[in-house]
């Protein structure tokens, strides 16, 4: 019965010694975040890397344009017809005939986050611009 238990024992403590490991091994990757401030001469920001989500601060009542060209593994642009992704927003879509995405307005000043779908950039880098107004995109 002795040997039984100590082996029991045994048993726990390398679950308990393997548990932490596997855990470990599974954490997610951090998102690649990318804080903005927009242009004061033009209103826009223009980035080029692998950010996953853009962060920035919009005044309530503003209209937030979003443009995104993602960069090939041959390190040219892809044509907008083979883009598989869609800048996000937690506000209601602006239609525009212009090429960028329009969201707003936003409803109160605060900082707001942009992401992309229906995947991420994770790997890829892409031309980004982010513009902002305070009166609504022309249609």
């Amino acid at each position: 019965m002795t040997s039984i238990r100590a082996l029991v024992i045994a048993a726990g403590a390398a679950v308990l010694v393997a548990a932490p490991a596997t855990a470990q091994e599974e954490q997610p990757q951090p998102t690649p975040t990318q804080r903005f401030k927009l242009g004061q001469s033009d209103g826009c920001f223009r980035y080029i890397g692998d950010a996953v989500e853009f962060v920035g601060r919009f005044k309530a009542g503003s209209y937030i344009g979003v443009s995104m060209i993602t960069i090939g593994r041959d390190g040219l642009p892809t044509p907008a017809a083979d883009e598989d992704r869609s800048p996000a927003m937690d506000l209601p879509e602006a239609k525009s005939a212009s090429l960028y995405f329009w969201f707003g307005p936003t409803p109160r000043t605060q900082d707001y986050s942009i992401m992309f779908t229906p995947r991420a950039a994770w790997g890829s880098s892409a031309f980004v611009t982010i513009c902002g107004r305070q009166s609504p995109p022309e249609n």
